[in-house]
């Protein structure tokens, strides 16, 4: 079902003096929640770690090979596509020998990026990146040779920027991030990162990159798994430190995703350790200023933001913190969908997600790769589209991807 809201951003201030009340205006919005029920919807054979959306399709990649709709099976090799409206597998079906991690669309939506760890295409050698034109399914001539494996990937009308665990690209050394021009050439862009890269994002002005990952410096200066770049000298931009938390008790923060409602940054986290930060947080674009923190834990794998609503892959067991559910209690499984409102962070009302319930729904379980559940999100602008690693959806079976309306 439908559900539309409305909401007072935090922050809305009652001051009185000398008698005199006054009342700062607060921030009024709407918000949609697509449906807790999911819609029909191809299932995989395996995780799914990456999805986007162009011209009524949905495009995944990951570790299946196959995928399944309606009693029909269809070889896929670690791609495929479906219908955005029927869920039914299209025609695209390139054959690549290893797993996919990162998938990104040029800005008109023509040409479709595709990252992981593979070594050939449809026969013909592609180093970890590809392309493909959206209106055939064919591959491109974009062939840069990358060492190492390609997680995240942000393209302009011109540029591409990769991410991962990148040592060098068309031999030449690159530490973690590359950028590459749409026939593949090597540019000087080289910020200097001492840990893997999981997201990439442009900023809405398109004046910086921010980077997210498993790093503790961006070139020599002390930026803790969240970082602000020059998209074309590669330099530092003025960002604030510490949004992610800085351990010296063996715990670790990075982060996972990266999500923008063309105003505030939004990011995702999976902490490893007890109490490690596992929540998501928005901050402003143009200095790192924190806006809100919510420090659900089970960590977050991937965020999205759609129609007012920030919506939160996770496996998520104590939002307390976050006007959510308690510590979950034994034999209760984790929630693994979660909405939040991206005013202030707290989680909104989306089925019985927020609830101390032994089955909440929406929900996925973890699957049998990672146990971890979703990895993926996407959006035609209607739809909430989830891949992971899962083999259900509100109990029901339904392996790697989901459709929600």
């Amino acid at each position: 079902m439908m559900n539309k809201r409305m909401f007072l951003a935090a922050g809305s201030l009652l001051l009185c003096a000398s008698g005199l009340l006054i009342v700062a205006p607060a921030y009024a919005g709407t918000y949609r929640l697509v449906s807790t029920s999911p819609s029909p919807m191809a299932t995989t054979n395996d995780e799914v770690t990456a999805l986007a959306y162009a011209n009524h399709v949905v495009y995944a990649g990951g570790y299946f090979t196959r995928m399944y709709f309606k009693g029909h099976c269809y070889v896929r090799s670690h791609i495929g596509a479906v219908s955005s409206s029927t869920g039914k597998p299209t025609a695209f079906r390139p054959d690549i020998n290893g797993a996919v991690r990162s998938l990104a669309l040029s800005p008109d939506k023509k040409i479709l990026y595709v990252g992981g760890s593979f070594t050939r295409v449809n026969s013909v050698t592609r180093m970890n990146i590809a392309a493909f034109r959206t209106s055939t399914g064919r591959l491109t001539r974009f062939a840069p040779k990358v060492a190492g494996t390609v997680v995240a990937i942000a393209a302009t009308s011109y540029r591409v920027y990769l991410g991962g665990t990148i040592s060098q690209v068309n031999g030449r050394r690159r530490t973690e991030a590359a950028e590459v021009t749409t026939t593949g050439k090597l540019t000087a862009w080289a910020p200097v990162l001492d840990g893997w890269v999981r997201a990439l994002l442009i900023s809405p002005d398109k004046t910086r990159i921010f980077l997210g990952g498993g790093f503790h410096h961006v070139n020599g200066a002390t930026y803790e798994g969240l970082g602000s770049v020059n998209p074309v000298t590669g330099t530092n931009e003025p960002f604030r430190n510490g949004l992610i938390p800085t351990y010296h008790d063996g715990r670790v923060s990075q982060a996972t995703s990266l999500a923008t409602n063309g105003t505030w940054i939004f990011a995702g986290a999976e902490g490893t350790g007890t109490r490690a930060f596992d929540g998501t947080l928005a901050f402003r674009p143009d200095s790192g200023r924190l806006v809100w923190r919510n420090t659900c834990l089970g960590a977050t794998q991937t965020i999205l933001y759609l129609r007012g609503v920030l919506y939160k892959g996770s496996h998520a067991h104590d939002c307390s913190s976050a006007g959510g559910f308690g510590p979950i209690r034994p034999h209760w499984g984790p929630h693994h969908l979660l909405a939040e409102n991206p005013i202030n962070g707290e989680l909104l009302s989306w089925g019985t997600s927020a609830r101390s319930v032994p089955q909440p729904i929406p929900d996925t379980n973890g699957g049998v790769r990672s146990e971890l559940g979703p990895f993926a999100f996407a959006t035609d602008g209607l739809h909430l589209f989830a891949g992971g690693d899962f083999t259900t959806v509100n109990t029901r079976r339904q392996e790697g991807l989901a459709r929600f309306k």
